[in-house]
């Protein structure tokens, strides 16, 4: 129980200041980059702004919802907060895709009509400052991901490593400009408009799956399913369902056991394996049914004997194949 405490409380801390991390960094780009297209005039430029205006407010809000996710259980939400941080990731494409539109349609028309570029090399160097700033920031939420496995923290990530793209992209029309090509401005702004929505596609459909309770991935119902069956007591298992949620994992599953066991030695198998389990998922919600070894306890269950099947989120298995 301290144990899991002390990772809350950890992860607490670096999603908390990775999401400041991520606003300050935004606030820092709005108000560089607003200087120079007010000076430039150019297309490109306006792109990469009017990203980092939405790359604030999808912050802002990632913030808000990370602080409530963090807010203890309560009467109405027993399981806690942590889907709010999928909430935050859904509005963060939404935000980051009509910035997308804009951009294309903008960037359409400036390639239809060109116009000049002024100040290219102040826009430039921006465009670099702007680069090296961003990589920083992206190594730092990739850090903190790598410790908390935090959609937010991951889809501001992708959002800001997106980023990089867009800027390389702003760096090489904003040359092409200056040898010349003036039609460069436009073509790139809506080329790196489509590729912030392929983006927000991307981070929008990763948190309609973690809304819909998507199960794990079979590399992690594997492990469950053999931490499961290193214990000799179960004679099988099956119904396993797992899925996350913010830093947390919620499985549950049935064992099946010898029926002439007492009570308190089945409870000590079930101790043990859930024990096995949080080996590998420490901060897991764990809650596993016994089950007595007889006909009617399989007459509702399909096993496969060859290797356990993967279907509607949920796994059968027979452990004695494991074991081998």
């Amino acid at each position: 129980m301290q144990e899991q405490e002390d990772n809350l409380k950890r992860y607490k801390k670096l999603v908390i200041l990775a999401g400041v991390a991520s606003v300050c960094t935004s606030i820092l780009f709005i108000l560089i980059k607003l200087a120079v297209w007010l000076v430039s005039s150019s297309t490109v430029i306006f792109a990469s702004l009017t990203d980092s205006m939405f790359d604030l407010l999808a912050s802002l809000v990632n913030l808000l919802a990370l602080r409530f996710s963090l807010t203890p259980p309560d009467k109405e939400h027993r399981f806690g907060h942590h889907k709010s941080q999928s909430l935050a990731s859904l509005a963060q494409s939404a935000f980051i895709g009509g910035s997308a539109v804009l951009l294309v349609v903008h960037g359409v028309e400036r390639f239809i009509n060109p116009q000049e570029v002024h100040h290219l090399n102040l826009a430039i160097m921006v465009s670099v400052i702007s680069i090296v700033i961003t990589i920083f920031l992206v190594a730092f939420q990739t850090y903190v991901y790598k410790r908390t496995k935090s959609e937010a923290i991951c889809a501001d990530r992708l959002h800001y490593l997106s980023d990089v793209t867009l800027n390389s992209g702003v760096i090489l029309a904003l040359f092409l400009s200056y040898y010349g090509y003036k039609w460069a401005d436009g073509l790139f702004a809506a080329l790196i408009g489509l590729f912030i929505f392929k983006g927000a596609y991307s981070i929008g459909m990763g948190a309609i799956q973690t809304l819909l309770d998507k199960t794990l991935d079979v590399k992690s119902l594997t492990k469950i399913i053999k931490c499961v069956a290193q214990e000799k007591g179960v004679k099988s298992f099956h119904d396993l369902k797992a899925h996350s949620a913010g830093p947390m994992v919620y499985i549950q599953g049935h064992l099946v056991m010898d029926g002439s066991l007492s009570l308190e030695k089945a409870h000590d198998i079930a101790d043990k394996v859930e024990h096995n389990i949080r080996k590998d998922f420490p901060d897991a919600e764990i809650i596993l049914h016994m089950e007595p070894d007889e006909k009617s306890t399989y007459d509702n269950v399909q096993f496969e004997d060859s290797e356990h099947t993967l279907a509607d989120g949920e796994v059968v298995v027979k452990t004695e194949q494991l074991k081998q």
